[in-house]
């Protein structure tokens, strides 16, 4: 009897160490278009609630952020849309730590408004959260960021 108990500990025992933290990097990120939803500030970055302001609260102006994209590719690189103009850059994810690099952006125009506020924050790009419907991507203070989503048109 004593030894089916021990085996059976034996066994159980891989179970738990094979307990994965670490965030699909390709269901999140590679998952198709972002559309961006609003850029938010405040709040506690470690919260589901977490209390942040939106920047925009208009119609026109969810409209507005709503045309600009992000599209994440198994290559590394992105491309988007901005509300004028296009863009490209490199990116790199730590499903493990939650980070996000951006680097490399290339604009087809010199970016302006909502499309400059979104590239700042793409460049600042340090964590994200979420997953294959909604991402967040905040700089290194996290006391601000921009929610991405996959928006009905």
């Amino acid at each position: 009897m004593k030894l089916k108990y021990l085996l059976s500990i034996f066994l159980f025992i891989p179970l738990l160490c094979s307990c994965n933290n670490e965030d699909d990097i390709d269901e999140i990120f590679i998952s198709g278009t972002w559309n961006v939803g609003n850029f938010y500030n405040g709040g506690d970055w470690h919260r589901v609630n977490d209390g942040a302001r939106p920047v925009y609260t208009k119609e026109e102006d969810f409209k507005a952020l709503n045309v600009m994209t992000v599209t994440f590719l198994e290559d590394g690189t992105l491309q988007g849309k901005l509300n004028v103009g296009t863009f490209t850059a490199n990116w790199q994810a730590d499903g493990k730590g939650r980070t996000l690099s951006i680097t490399n952006i290339k604009t087809t125009t010199p970016p302006s408004g909502k499309g400059k506020q979104l590239i700042d924050a793409l460049k600042n790009a340090a964590y994200y959260k979420g997953d294959s419907k909604y991402l967040k991507i905040a700089p290194e203070d996290k006391k601000s960021y921009v929610q991405l989503g996959h928006y009905s048109e």
